[in-house]
C-alpha cells in the first residue's frame, strides 16, 4: 500500500516507479519537455509554451510519469515568474526540489535549483540565488542538452554580474563561447545583452557598448530583430558615452505601439519610453521629450508600473527645470523623493510576503524576519531607517517611564554636504555618507544589547540614540563621534574639502513622566523639533560645531 504526498497541486505515490508506458510514449513526451525546457525566450511566444506545457502535464499524469510531470510543472511555473506571480514560481520550484531530493532526481533537482536562482534574483537576496545557480549547474548531467547548459552557466553568470564580482567576466565569456559553438543565436544575443548591461552597472560603458555593437551586428547579420529592451541597452551604453544622438538613432525604430506592446519585460516599453525621454530632453528637445514622457506615464498608470512611474517623476523634475520652471520641478522632485522611499518600504515588504508564500515553514518564518529586518535598514548605509525609528523609539520611552533610566538622542548633520555633491558627484556623496554611517555605528557598540542605535533620517540627517547615557556622557560620546569624523583621512575621497558634523542633544533626564504609551509617542517629535533647532544653534555657537580637530 502506497500513502500519497503533496506536491505542487496534487498527491504523487511516494514509492517512485514508472508505470509500463511504451517507449514510444515516453521518447516523444521526452522531446516535448526537453524543447520547453530549452525555450530561450518564452516571452516571444508565451502562449504557446504555455498551452505545450499544460498539455505535456496532463499527457504525464495520464501515463503515471511522475517526474515527467513535475518538469512540466516546473515550465509552467517558470512561465508564471515571468508574468510577475514569483511567489508562486518559487512555492513549485521548492516543492519540487523536495521531492527531487526525496527521489534522488539530478535533473529536477538541477531545473528546480536554476529557477530558484532565478525568484532570488527577482526577490533581490543575490548570495541566495547565486547559491542556486551553482547547484543547478552542478547537479546538470553531463549529456544534458547544450542550451540548458548555456542556460544555466549564464544565470550564474548575471548572478555574478548583478553582485559586481569580475569573475562573471570569464563566465559570459565561457557561455558565449558554447552559444557560438551551438550555433544558438538567441542565446548569444541574451548573452551579449546581460554582460553589456552588467558593465554598464560597472561604469564600464566603452565595455558595454562595444557588447552592445556585436550586439547589433550580430542580429543584422541572421536577420534578427532586436526587443525595445536590447534597443535599451544598446542605448544607455551610448548614453553612458555622452553620444546622444546616436543613442536616440538606435531607439527611434522601437517607438511603434505595436513593439511597445510587445515589450518582452511585461512593461508595455514604458521603460523605454522613459529612456528616449531623458535622451531627447538631453539634447534640448524638452517639448518633444514632454510628449514621449506622458506616453510613458499613460503606460504606467494604465499597466500598473508603480516602479517606472515613480522614476518618470524624476525625469518630469528634470524637464520642469529644463524648461526653466524651477518651482514645479523643485514640487515634482519632492514627490519623487517620498514615492521612492515609500516604494523601497512596499518592496521589501512584498519580498517579505513572497518568501512567506513561497516557504510556508520555519524556513519562511526565518527569511520573512530577514526581510522583515531589511525593511527597517537604510539601504544605502545599512542604518536603520525612519521607519524604524517611529517604531522603536516610542517603545524605549515606554521602557524607562518611570525609572532612572535616560536616553539621549542626537541629531547630527554633515556640513555643507551639498559641496561635496555638487563637486565631485553623487556617488562620492555616497560613499561619504556610507563612511559616516560605520563610524556611527561604531559609537554604539552595544546597540542589540541596550538599545542604542544609529540611524539614517534621510539625505544627510542622522540620529544617534544612547540608552543609559546622561547628558554629560552622552555630550563625550557625541564628541568623540566628532572628531572621529573630522580626523577622518578625507583627502582620498574628497581632496581639499572638509568633511564635518554639526549635532544637537536632548535627554530624558528631568522631563520624561510616567505616561500612556501614546502620549510618549505623541512627544516624540517634539524631541526631534529641539535637536533640530539644537543644532541650528550649534552651528553659530560652542555646541559641537563643525571643526577640524
Amino acid at each position: 500500500m502506497k500513502q500519497d504526498e503533496e506536491v505542487g497541486d496534487r498527491s504523487v505515490p511516494t514509492l517512485w516507479t514508472v508505470p509500463a508506458v511504451s517507449d514510444t510514449a515516453v521518447a516523444a513526451l521526452s522531446a516535448i519537455l526537453d524543447d520547453l525546457e530549452s525555450f530561450s525566450r518564452f516571452d516571444s511566444a508565451a502562449a504557446a509554451a504555455a498551452e505545450r506545457a499544460e498539455q505535456a502535464l496532463t499527457t504525464a499524469r495520464e501515463l503515471g510519469l511522475v517526474e515527467f510531470e513535475l518538469r512540466a510543472q516546473l515550465v509552467q511555473a517558470d512561465l508564471v515568474r515571468r508574468r510577475g506571480n514569483v511567489a508562486e514560481a518559487g512555492r513549485v520550484a521548492q516543492d519540487v526540489r523536495r521531492w527531487a531530493a526525496d527521489h534522488d532526481s539530478r535533473h529536477l533537482l538541477a531545473r528546480s535549483n536554476h529557477l530558484l536562482a532565478a525568484v532570488f534574483q527577482e526577490l533581490g537576496d543575490l548570495s541566495a540565488a547565486l547559491e542556486h545557480a551553482v547547484q543547478a549547474i552542478d547537479l546538470l548531467d553531463e549529456d544534458a542538452v547544450p542550451a540548458l547548459r548555456i542556460d544555466h552557466l549564464a544565470r550564474m553568470a548575471d548572478c555574478l554580474g548583478l553582485q559586481g564580482d569580475r569573475g562573471a567576466r570569464e563566465r559570459y565569456v565561457e557561455v558565449l563561447q558554447l552559444a557560438e559553438e551551438q550555433g544558438d543565436v538567441e542565446r548569444q544575443l541574451l548573452v551579449l545583452n546581460n554582460r553589456s548591461y552588467v558593465e554598464m552597472l560597472a561604469g564600464e560603458f566603452e565595455t558595454a557598448l562595444g557588447l552592445a555593437t556585436r550586439l547589433q551586428t550580430l542580429a543584422r547579420e541572421h536577420g534578427v530583430a532586436l526587443s525595445i529592451g536590447e534597443l535599451d541597452t544598446v542605448a544607455r551604453a551610448l548614453i553612458g558615452l555622452g553620444r546622444l544622438a546616436e543613442a536616440e538613432a538606435v531607439l527611434l525604430p522601437g517607438r511603434s505601439p505595436e513593439l511597445l506592446d510587445a515589450s518582452p519585460d511585461g512593461d508595455a516599453g514604458a521603460d523605454f519610453l522613459l529612456t528616449l525621454a531623458e535622451v531627447q530632453r538631453r539634447q534640448g528637445r524638452v517639448a518633444q521629450a514632454q510628449e514621449t514622457l506622458d506616453e510613458c506615464v499613460r503606460r504606467c498608470e494604465a499597466n500598473g508600473l508603480t516602479s517606472i512611474r515613480v522614476r518618470a517623476r524624476r525625469e518630469q523634475a528634470e524637464l520642469h527645470a529644463a524648461g526653466g520652471h524651477f518651482e514645479a520641478a523643485f514640487a515634482e522632485h519632492k514627490l519623487y523623493s517620498q514615492e521612492a522611499l515609500d516604494l523601497q518600504s512596499a518592496q521589501r515588504d512584498a519580498r517579505a510576503r513572497a518568501l512567506q508564500a513561497m516557504y510556508e515553514t520555519t524556513e519562511a518564518r526565518r527569511q520573512s524576519r530577514r526581510y522583515r529586518e531589511l525593511s527597517l535598514r537604510d539601504p544605502l548605509t545599512g542604518l536603520y531607517n525612519r521607519r524604524f525609528v517611529d517604531e522603536q523609539f516610542p517603545r524605549l520611552l515606554e521602557a524607562i517611564a518611570g525609572t532612572e533610566e535616560a536616553i539621549a538622542v542626537a541629531l547630527l548633520d554633515l556640513d555643507h554636504f551639498k559641496r561635496v555633491n555638487d563637486t565631485f558627484s553623487h556617488d562620492v556623496g555616497d560613499q561619504v555618507l556610507r563612511i559616516v554611517a560605520d563610524l556611527l555605528e561604531q559609537a554604539t557598540p552595544a546597540a542589540d544589547a541596550g538599545g542604542s542605535f544609529a540611524a539614517r533620517m534621510g539625505g544627510e540627517e542622522f540620529l544617534l540614540v544612547l540608552v543609559g547615557a546622561d547628558p554629560a556622557t552622552a555630550a563625550r560620546q557625541l564628541e568623540d563621534v566628532r572628531r572621529s569624523v573630522a580626523a577622518h583621512p578625507w583627502g582620498e575621497l574628497v581632496p581639499g574639502l572638509p568633511v564635518t558634523i554639526s549635532a544637537g542633544l536632548v535627554s530624558t533626564v528631568g522631563v520624561l513622566r510616567q505616561v500612556e504609551a501614546p502620549c510618549l509617542v505623541l512627544q516624540t517629535p517634539a524631541a526631534m523639533a529641539a535637536g533640530s533647532a539644537a543644532i541650528r544653534r550649534a552651528r553659530s555657537s560652542s555646541l559641537i560645531p563643525p571643526q577640524t580637530p
